[in-house]
């Protein structure tokens, strides 16, 4: 089973929020794009497992551990009796080689070294169990999800620590040759009592640069007309309940300013003030805890996903018009009414 959820980084999250609320220079285009290539090599990664199955297994995703004075980011990690399976996942694309420890593709060095990455994640698992106490060993491979990789030739001896995407389901299969028990769970305790949240600060934006308003959700233009319980996009027509506007705009918020507190004003102004400031307050008030008194309060917005949030709060707009949003009830009554 899947312990933990896997989510896009702060670096990834603040610039895909930033796209859409002002003009990426070169560098940060690049950025993201490296950043969604690689968490949609980490999707299509779950995505296989799913299909496989995984259920006996502890399979945490996307964690940082710290371990004595020091930390270690991991894409995946399985727990097994005695045996912890650690996966660095990769969205290679191209023909790479790897020689004399040093990749290439299209004869250029690139700068990062997978390998040298896993044996460093490894070891500093290996350094779990002298602290802790518990026995187990460490597995490690190179998982490279795009059916569009070529490696090769290499002179890397241990060729089974590379994973290609042609044998990846029986990767995942041969994971049920080990067993599950009682020690896989002393041993999935013990990581779990090591999970740190993520070091490295989410970056702040430059407010000057985000441009304020309310925005598309689908196409992020800013011509949005305002209704009465909704606002509509004149580019494409979608149209986004209040409730949902401001949540979301919340979360854009303290991803693009992580320093500054979440409050009703605050809100209210990044809005461009065009929704009314008792339906920001009402709205934050049920989806976020509020911290200080009335004069001083703000709101603590936990992660960036949208779908979460309003699940978790019974979200069910009688405005709601995205299938995505409905709730269950609602959705099926759409679907029929829709013959979808």
């Amino acid at each position: 089973m899947f312990v933990t959820d896997r989510r896009k980084s702060a670096g990834h999250a603040h610039l895909e929020i930033l796209g859409k609320r002002a003009a990426l220079d070169g560098r940060e285009k690049r950025s993201l794009d490296r950043y969604r290539s690689g968490y949609e090599g980490e999707l299509e990664y779950d995505r296989v497992f799913d299909e496989v199955g995984h259920e006996p297994m502890y399979v945490f995703r996307d964690i940082w551990l710290g371990i004595g004075d020091s930390k270690v980011q991991l894409d995946a990690l399985i727990v097994a009796d005695n045996l912890l399976i650690v996966n660095e996942i990769k969205n290679y694309s191209g023909h790479y080689f790897y020689e004399n420890g040093i990749w290439k593709v299209r004869n250029q060095q690139i700068s990062e070294d997978p390998v040298s990455q896993i044996s460093t994640a490894a070891n500093k698992l290996l350094r779990l169990r002298y602290e802790s106490g518990v026995q187990f060993e460490v597995q490690k491979e190179i998982v490279f999800v795009n059916p569009y990789m070529i490696l090769g030739p290499t002179d890397y001896k241990n060729v089974e620590l590379f994973v290609m995407r042609n044998r990846l389901k029986q990767y995942f299969r041969n994971f049920h040759n080990n067993t599950f028990g009682m020690s896989a769970k002393v041993l999935a305790e013990e990581v779990a009592r090591h999970i740190i949240s993520p070091p490295h600060p989410a970056p702040s934006a430059d407010i000057s640069r985000v441009k304020l308003g309310m925005s598309c959700y689908k196409c992020q233009s800013f011509d949005v007309s305002k209704k009465r319980f909704w606002s509509e996009c004149r580019e494409c027509g979608y149209t986004e309940p209040f409730e949902r506007l401001v949540v979301r705009s919340a979360i854009e918020f303290s991803v693009l300013l992580p320093d500054e507190k979440v409050t009703c004003r605050g809100i209210h102004e990044f809005l461009g003030k065009s929704v009314n400031y008792q339906t920001v307050q009402r709205r934050l008030s049920r989806y976020f805890v509020k911290k200080g008194d009335s004069r001083k309060s703000h709101y603590i917005v936990e992660g960036c996903d949208l779908k979460k949030i309003l699940t978790g709060a019974n979200y069910d707009s009688a405005y709601e018009q995205d299938i995505e949003y409905m709730s269950e009830k609602r959705g099926e009554i759409f679907r029929k009414y829709l013959k979808v």
